[in-house]
């Protein structure tokens, strides 16, 4: 199992995934796997905000367009209140949701993502895990 090297202070991440699209959802999980995290991963923002309840998360990764009530804005939104000490990433392939207000620290992944991008920006939001 290759550790994240970038993370220091965080030895097993917890990270939920919200992500309908199966083949991304798929390879997200498995990322993040490898890196010695620890995955739930669902298939709508509904489904993720009834996860978010049930234990504290380092990272939340959400797409904007879920299937459902909410969008991962709104989820967001839910985590940053819920859980602060959450950290978010929020992913959208519609430029339309590029300009959506984020949770303060939250940060914004627009699709398609190189794999570096990726890496960069978990390494980012995981570094700073339990902050505030």
């Amino acid at each position: 199992m290759k550790e994240l090297r970038c993370v220091s202070k965080i030895t097993r991440p917890t990270v939920l995934i919200v992500e309908d699209e199966p083949m991304i959802r798929e390879l997200l999980t498995l990322y993040l796997e490898e890196w010695g995290a620890m995955v739930t991963a669902v298939a709508t923002a509904d489904v993720g905000n009834e996860a978010l309840t049930k234990q504290d998360w380092t990272l939340l990764i959400t797409d904007v367009q879920t299937p459902g009530l909410l969008n991962g804005v709104d989820l967001a939104w839910m985590a940053s209140q819920q859980k602060p000490k959450t950290r978010i990433i929020v992913m959208s392939g519609y430029f339309e949701f590029a300009g959506r207000v984020l949770p303060p620290g939250a940060r914004f992944l627009p699709k398609p993502w190189p794999i570096t991008q990726l890496q960069e920006l978990l390494c980012t939001q995981l570094n700073h895990a339990g902050g505030g």
